[in-house]
């Protein structure tokens, strides 16, 4: 969807990339990545577990196939990330009581204390991101992000980074 004002997009064009919206987006999306993996490597966290271990607190007994789904990634490629996190005591794999071919998901106890960590980087990392802006200014960039994210159909609360380039689950 183009903005509406044709005129403002002619001159943003005129200025380079900076005057893009789309080109902006992408730079400062880039940077908050950048930020978040760095606030959460004191944790031996990588975004992408942050993101599963969120997920997990939300959906407790999700099958890896259905976690996987949600993610819109490869089964195959969720089972190496899950098998980290149960080495590190974080996540415990139980058999499925509906279905034995499967195994449910869980956080145990250190997977939900590491959440409250992750939701304190989170938190700083979103002052982060938000500074220089007024607290009216962040509720609404926030609502017109949303609103981006809504019409791109991006499922909220998941990344898209969990899928490959193409936009076909890894």
């Amino acid at each position: 969807m183009m903005c509406k004002n044709h005129l403002m997009m002619q001159k943003s064009s005129e200025r380079g990339p900076a005057g893009s919206v789309a080109y902006l987006l992408s730079q400062v999306g880039a940077r908050s990545a950048q930020e978040f993996a760095r606030l959460l490597a004191p944790l031996d966290l990588a975004p992408a577990d942050a993101g599963i271990l969120r997920l997990l607190r939300q959906s407790p007994g999700i099958s890896q196939q259905g976690l996987a789904q949600t993610l819109g990634m490869h089964a195959s490629r969720l089972v190496a990330v899950i098998d980290a996190l149960e080495k590190r005591g974080l996540v415990v794999r139980e058999p499925n009581a509906k279905d034995r071919r499967l195994y449910s998901l869980r956080l145990t106890d250190a997977g939900m204390e590491i959440l409250r960590s992750i939701g304190q980087v989170a938190r700083a990392h979103n002052e982060l991101m938000c500074s220089g802006l007024e607290a009216e200014e962040c509720a609404e960039l926030l609502r017109l992000l949303q609103r981006i994210a809504a019409r791109q159909e991006m499922l909220p609360g998941v990344h898209p980074g969990y899928k490959g380039e193409s936009g076909e689950p890894r």
